[in-house]
């Protein structure tokens, strides 16, 4: 009965580990910078999730990243499809609306 409690410790340390490194894995704006113009839409999907919106008029994901927007903008003939290739990464500046 002594060595269950240091093995019970030993395993709650290790997953607190493993829930904390999992945390901290949120893409950084050098994660979008290395997209790369080819790279498939299935490939951006996987390394970074859902975008957070979409472009309207034209083929494009938009995701939040610290106080920027980063705009992947795809081959619009492959609209829809998740082999559609990268033609260009835009990071901008969020722009809040005007207020009174």
């Amino acid at each position: 009965m002594k060595h269950r409690f240091p093995a019970a410790v030993l395993l709650a340390a290790v997953l607190c580990f493993a829930l904390l490194a999992a945390c901290g894995t949120e893409p950084t704006l050098a994660d979008y910078k290395v997209i790369e113009a080819g790279t498939p839409r299935s490939e951006v999907l996987e390394k970074f999730g859902e975008p957070d919106s979409f472009l309207s008029g034209l083929f494009g994901d938009i995701y939040r990243c610290e106080d920027k927007l980063v705009i992947v903008y795809y081959d619009s003939d492959a609209y829809g499809s998740e082999d559609a290739p990268v033609l260009e990464v835009l990071i901008t500046e969020r722009q809040l609306p005007a207020g009174p």
